[in-house]
C-alpha cells in the first residue's frame, strides 16, 4: 500500500506539474503577451479548453468505470508530449495555442479524474482515503509551486514558447509511475448492493456485457440525483467555482494592466497560491474523518472567496501575494475534503463517472462566465470584475453552508 500510495501521489505531481507549467505561463502567457491578444482572444482560447476539458472528464469517468483508473492515467500521462512537439515544430500562432489547449485539456482532464479516482481502488478505509486523498492534493499544489516557478524562470530567461518543452520531462515521468501502479481491486466489490446502489440489478443484460460510455454517465447522472449527499457536492462544487470563471479570461489582464507586471509575476504568484494550497492540503489530511463534512466545505469556500477578494482588490502586489495565499490554503483543504466526501457517498462502480461528473460541474461553472467576462470587463473593468466575482464565491459558500448542515445529518 505504501509503495502504491507512493506511485500515485508521484504520478499525479508529474502530471500537474506540465499542465500547471504551460497552461497559464505557456497558453495563456503566450496568448496575452507574445500574440498581444485581447480579453476575447484570451477567452476563446480558454473556453475551448474548458470545452475539452468536459469532454476529456466524461470520457475518463466512462472509461475508469469499464476498465480501471490505470490504463486511463498511462495514456493521459503520455498525451502531453504531443502539445510539446507542436510548439517546438512550429512558429507560435493561435492555432498552435489552440491546439496545445485542446490536447493539454484532454490529457489533465483524465489523469486528475484517474488520480481522483484511484484511492478507492487500493483501500475503502476511510481514514486512509482521507491520508491518500491529502496526499495527491499536497502533490498537485506543490506542483503549483514548482510549476510556475519554473515556467516563469524559462519565459523570464528565453521565451513563453520554451515553457512547452517542460512537458519532454513531466510526461514520461509521469508515464512511468503510471506503468509501475497496481491496477487495484474493484471486482469483488462490484455487485455489492450496498456499493452500487443497487445498479447492477437495474441493468439489462445487454448493459451488463457491453455498457456504452453514454450510458455509463447517464448511470452515474442518475447516482448524483438520487444521493441527497452527492447533489449538494454537486451544487457546492458548481456554485462555489462560478465566480472563478471571469478568472481564466481577465487575470492575465489584471496582472498586465492592474498591476502592471510582466509575464513572469503570472508564474511567480501562481506559486504563492501553490504554497498555501500545500499547507491547505497538509492540514486536512490531519483532520479527524468526523470533522470531514460538508459544512467544513462551505466554510471552506466562504474564506476562498475573500483570499479571491484580497487578492485582486488593489492595484498592489503585496495585497496579491497575501490573497493568493489565503485563497491557496483554503483552495489546498477543499480538495482532499471533496474528493474523501464523494468517494464516501458512492459506490465504486459509478465512482469513476460520478467523479467525473463532479469534475463536469467545477468546468462548467468556470466556462460559462467566459461567455460574459469580456463584455463586462470592457463595460466595467477588468478589476471590478474580479472583485464582483470573487465575492460571490463567499456569498455562495455561505448560502450553502446551512443547506450542508441538514444534508450531512
Amino acid at each position: 500500500m505504501v509503495k502504491s500510495r507512493a506511485l500515485l501521489v508521484a504520478a499525479g505531481f508529474f502530471n500537474q506539474l506540465g499542465f500547471q507549467s504551460v497552461y497559464f505561463v505557456g497558453i495563456i502567457g503566450c496568448a496575452t503577451y507574445a500574440l498581444g491578444l485581447g480579453a476575447a482572444g484570451v477567452s476563446a482560447l480558454v473556453f475551448a479548453l474548458n470545452v475539452v476539458l468536459l469532454v476529456g472528464y466524461s470520457l475518463a469517468g466512462a472509461l475508469i468505470d469499464r476498465m480501471g483508473p490505470k490504463p486511463v492515467l498511462l495514456a493521459s500521462s503520455l498525451a502531453p508530449l504531443a502539445a510539446a512537439a507542436l510548439t517546438l515544430a512550429l512558429p507560435m500562432s493561435f492555432l498552435v495555442l489552440l491546439a496545445c489547449a485542446l490536447v493539454m485539456g484532454l490529457a489533465g482532464a483524465a489523469a486528475s479524474t484517474a488520480v481522483e479516482t484511484y484511492p478507492r481502488y487500493l483501500t475503502a478505509s476511510e481514514p486512509e482515503l482521507v491520508r491518500m486523498n491529502s496526499l495527491n492534493s499536497t502533490a498537485t499544489f506543490a506542483s503549483v509551486i514548482v510549476g510556475p516557478l519554473a515556467a516563469g524562470a524559462v519565459a523570464d530567461a528565453f521565451s513563453t514558447a520554451l515553457v512547452f518543452s517542460l512537458l519532454l520531462a513531466t510526461a514520461p515521468a509521469a508515464a512511468l509511475c503510471a506503468c509501475t501502479m497496481p491496477a487495484g481491486s474493484c471486482h469483488a466489490e462490484k455487485g455489492n448492493p450496498a456499493e452500487t446502489d443497487g445498479a447492477a440489478e437495474n441493468r439489462d443484460p445487454a448493459e451488463q456485457v457491453a455498457p456504452s460510455l453514454l450510458s455509463q454517465l447517464a448511470s452515474g447522472a442518475r447516482t448524483i440525483i438520487a444521493s441527497p449527499a452527492l447533489l449538494m457536492l454537486f451544487a457546492i462544487g458548481f456554485l462555489g467555482n462560478l465566480g472563478f470563471g471571469a478568472f481564466d479570461s481577465l487575470e492575465s489582464l489584471f496582472y498586465r494592466d492592474v498591476l502592471q507586471v510582466g509575464a513572469e509575476w503570472m508564474g511567480w504568484l501562481t506559486a504563492i497560491v501553490g504554497v498555501g494550497a500545500t499547507l491547505g492540503s497538509v492540514a486536512a489530511g490531519r483532520l479527524r474523518v468526523q470533522r470531514v463534512t460538508m459544512p467544513l466545505l462551505c466554510a471552506l469556500l466562504v474564506l476562498e472567496g475573500l483570499g479571491a477578494v484580497l487578492y485582486v482588490g488593489t492595484p498592489l502586489v503585496a495585497c496579491a501575494c497575501a490573497g493568493q495565499l489565503v485563497l491557496g490554503v483554503a483552495n489546498g483543504a477543499i480538495m482532499p475534503v471533496r474528493v474523501t466526501l464523494t468517494q464516501c457517498s458512492c459506490g465504486i462502480e459509478r465512482l469513476g463517472s460520478v467523479s467525473a461528473l463532479m469534475r463536469v460541474a467545477l468546468s462548467s461553472a468556470g466556462t460559462l462566465p467566459l461567455l460574459a467576462a469580456p463584455f463586462l470587463a470592457n463595460a466595467f473593468g477588468v478589476q471590478p470584475v474580479l472583485v464582483v466575482a470573487s465575492a460571490s464565491v463567499a456569498v455562495a459558500g455561505a448560502a450553502l453552508l446551512a443547506a450542508s448542515r441538514r444534508v450531512d445529518d
